[in-house]
């Protein structure tokens, strides 16, 4: 494997490299910025050499020795006479070798950056020594073209790993997503060796094949033990439940006999987990369904009317009681791959289990290291099938339990203390990042705030509640996104948590603020919960994101309802079901904002006015959701709604009707703009995004407003852009009375075929005070109608 180490990004490159027999190009990486320098810098004509990082990217190819020789020779020819003629289809090496710093060997060191590796073997030994136990890891091999190709590598590197003692236990290749990998087990010598001596001291890091290392890390949770809990009869109505389940939820095994649960899951079991699963022990599924079918049952709400479809992925700890854990025998990507084909699309064979499922809930991940400059393959993974099957996944962010360090000086209050947190947290914001799947692109990534329906309490001498109601969670993981995106897109009500008062030592420069996990009292998310006693009515306090995730999964089937029960009598019809996943996506973003968060966050963190915002987009994504703009308008809002599909170098040209009572009148008003798609991907490491789609900038003279929260840039770095305009001047608009809005499709990255259609949902809102006027909605909806109704003749004219 030969990297080429360039000072930027050489389009085509890989074009230039097949020309070569016996080169196949696999990946570019971006990697970090370097300093300038009197080689590779970078110019303007106007003012030639600037100040600035350079950046740089990894082009990763597969070669032979012959092929190898090749292209030192041109490299070294071309060193000689850099006006020589290249042969026809290699003339791109040109500019790569006047951009080239080194060509190089894909080594060890390589191997494990950015996966976690070397930090998940030192904390294991720091917690059970040299204790004779093997390790999990995960080896992602590179994805070769041919299968012979593939197969030959998976031989050579099992013989290696067998040779040193490990095994391989489960294998995986998903070619959708350039996927090839093994979970091997590793002798605890091996873990020693590398951090004794380096990357290059075990074979499995220097061999060929591999791409990357990490750590197997499945998610674990601890549950709340039985005299931690409470007891209470939650009133739950009868009614109808639908047979076909809409939502599916892969995690725990629910305890299907509770009061709220009973007679409302579709418990699908194919791995016989619940042979040894007890119901004391069901924790974290009992908790997610709860929250997805009742929502917070401190203000229970009517209840979801179908059935929710579980597929347990976890199972009890074999030794440690109160804990579960994601499967740990077998790789997660081929996991949810199988579990996921099992419930839409047949495993094996199969007929589908669950096809009218359009939602998919994971409240659950990994615990490795947040991936910064790559896709994760659980982000693959769904990003494909998000596309191929038309599903929306709905992804917890993740959390991060690391301990919060502030200077003694600030804990002798809570409010100096809580803004020592709050700058403490941002200082590691690097290490808190999004953890997989949370950082795919066609996924809803949410986040939590701290907040919930447990109300006011009064606390204890010795607790603090550190965090502003409504504010992010410390525990929540942050962006950005891969490329810079925005993620989280959203946040929800994850459940509140306080903390102890530290002890502060004689001495101590710092002290470490202890989060309180109390599931008997308030604060935190009221959830269903198992009981050993054999109780089906207990209940218990919890928070995270997972809780957020199942109160936006809720949110998002109370979205389909209203798309599925269509639009009113005479108004125009709303988009074809294969359109409603991507359009809920839209309009679960549509309804959030930054609101105060932003001004709030600004002030306490000192933040330079002109990076504000896109620090904020990594902090807040694009804000979070307000529950009662969900499914419906309101006087003065009207809300439009479209889905389309699309291709490559396409515009797509809407009229949006704006309302009379809003022409040429300096009052408040708001425009927001939300355009969600599914992109298509490829499997490279960079060249990810197979299309970008997006909404040119509104008339400015028309909406009179300007862009406010998200950061312009990054909000068009994903798979949705959600733009809002404010404003109180007066919105000039012509005799047809209609915003022209464009949508264009271009290529990014991979390329996107042309013929290939990419479905998207597209929502558009106008607003102003109640005070200015309430007509907004019924002015809309009247120009709409005669709007449709126009061009129905038109058309039977032409």
């Amino acid at each position: 494997m030969l990297v080429f180490d360039l000072a930027g990004s050489i389009a085509d490159f890989r074009n230039a490299v097949n020309k070569i027999e016996g080169l196949e190009f696999l990946a570019e990486l971006l990697d970090e910025e370097t300093e300038p320098d009197d080689d590779f810098h970078l110019t303007r004509k106007a003012e030639g050499r600037v100040d600035g990082g350079v950046g740089r990217s990894l082009q990763l190819v597969m070669s032979n020795a012959k092929a190898a020789g090749q292209l030192v020779k041109l490299f070294n020819d071309w060193v000689a006479n850099p006006k020589m003629t290249f042969q026809r289809g290699l003339a791109k090496f040109r500019t790569a070798f006047e951009q080239l710093r080194a060509i190089r060997r894909w080594g060890p060191e390589d191997r494990i950056l950015e996966t976690g590796l070397i930090e998940n073997w030192k904390e294991r030994l720091e917690v059970v020594g040299q204790y004779f136990s093997p390790v999990l890891v995960e080896v992602e091999l590179w994805y070769r073209r041919e299968a012979q190709d593939r197969r030959h590598a998976e031989s050579h590197l099992t013989a290696v790993i067998l040779e040193s003692g490990g095994s391989v236990k489960s294998r995986s290749e998903i070619a959708g997503i350039s996927y090839h990998a093994l979970l091997v087990e590793l002798p605890i010598q091996q873990v020693s060796a590398v951090l004794e001596r380096g990357a290059e001291a075990i074979s499995i890091l220097t061999a060929d094949e591999v791409m990357f290392v990490g750590p197997c890390t499945p998610m674990s949770v601890t549950g709340p033990g039985e005299n931690e809990l409470i007891s209470s009869a939650v009133p739950i109505p009868s009614e109808k439940i639908q047979e076909l389940p809409r939502i599916a939820l892969l995690d725990g095994l629910p305890f299907g006999k509770h009061d709220c649960l009973a007679g409302r899951l579709t418990i699908d079991d194919p791995d016989g987990l619940g042979e040894d699963y007890e119901a004391g022990t069901r924790f974290h599924g009992t908790a997610m369904a709860s929250l997805i079918i009742h929502g917070d049952l401190s203000a229970p709400s009517k209840p979801l009317d179908r059935r929710l479809y579980v597929r347990p992925i976890m199972r009890p700890h074999e030794y440690l009681q109160g804990i579960e854990h994601v499967l740990n025998d077998e790789l997660f990507t081929d996991l949810l791959h199988r579990a996921i084909l099992r419930i839409v699309g047949g495993e094996g064979g199969l007929e589908p289990e669950a096809p009218s499922v359009r939602i998919i809930n994971l409240s659950v991940g990994v615990e490795s290291r947040a991936f910064v400059r790559k896709m994760s393959p659980l982000g693959r993974l769904l990003d494909w099938l998000a596309l191929e099957k038309n599903l929306l996944f709905i992804v917890s962010a993740g959390n991060h339990s690391q301990p919060i360090y502030i200077p003694a000086a600030d804990a002798l209050s809570s409010d100096d203390a809580g803004l020592a947190a709050l700058k403490a947290t941002r200082s590691k914001s690097r290490q808190r990042g999004i953890l997989p799947p949370g950082d795919a692109l066609n996924a809803i990534t949410v986040g939590a705030i701290h907040a919930d329906e447990s109300g006011e309490i009064e606390l204890p001498d010795g607790v603090w509640d550190l965090v502003d109601t409504d504010m992010p969670a410390h525990y929540s993981a942050v962006g950005p996104g891969i490329g810079r995106s925005i993620k989280p897109d959203i946040y929800h009500s994850g459940g509140r948590v306080l903390y102890s008062r530290p002890v502060i030592n004689p001495g101590d420069s710092e002290v470490q603020l202890q989060a309180l996990n109390t599931p008997a009292f308030p604060p935190g998310t009221m959830v269903a919960a198992p009981a050993r006693g054999g109780s089906s009515n207990a209940l218990a306090f919890t928070h995270g994101t997972s809780n957020a995730t199942a109160l936006v999964t809720r949110e998002a089937s109370r979205i389909f309802d209203v798309l599925e029960a269509g639009a009113d009598l005479g108004d125009p019809s709303f988009p074809a079901a294969l359109y409603h996943p991507v359009l809920t996506k839209a309009l679960l973003i549509h309804s959030s904002e930054w609101g105060s968060r932003a001004e709030r966050l600004r002030q306490l963190l000192d933040m330079d006015p002109q990076q504000s915002r896109r620090e904020l987009s990594t902090l807040l994504g694009y804000g979070a959701i307000d529950t009662s703009r969900l499914g419906n308008a309101a006087t003065n809002r009207a809300v439009l709604i479209t889905g389309g599909s699309i291709e490559r170098e396409q515009r797509h040209t809407y009229q949006i009707p704006l309302p009379q009572s809003l022409r040429s009148r300096p009052e408040w008003h708001r425009v927001t703009v939300t355009l969600a798609y599914m992109a298509p991907t490829s499997g490279q490491l960079n060249r990810y995004r197979g299309t970008n789609l997006y909404f040119d900038t509104p008339d400015k003279k028309i909406t009179a407003g300007s862009r406010t929260e998200a950061e312009f840039h990054n909000a068009r770095r994903g798979s949705c852009q959600h733009e809002i305009f404010e404003g109180a001047q007066s919105m000039l608009f012509g005799p047809d009375g209609t915003l022209p809005l464009n949508i264009e499709c271009m290529k990014d990255g991979a390329t996107l075929k042309k013929g290939t259609h990419v479905r998207y949902g597209l929502v558009v809102s106008v607003e102003t005070r109640v005070e200015t006027s309430t007509l907004i909605h019924d002015e809309v909806r009247a120009r709409l109608k005669a709007m449709v109704q126009a061009q129905s003749r038109q058309r039977i004219h032409s």
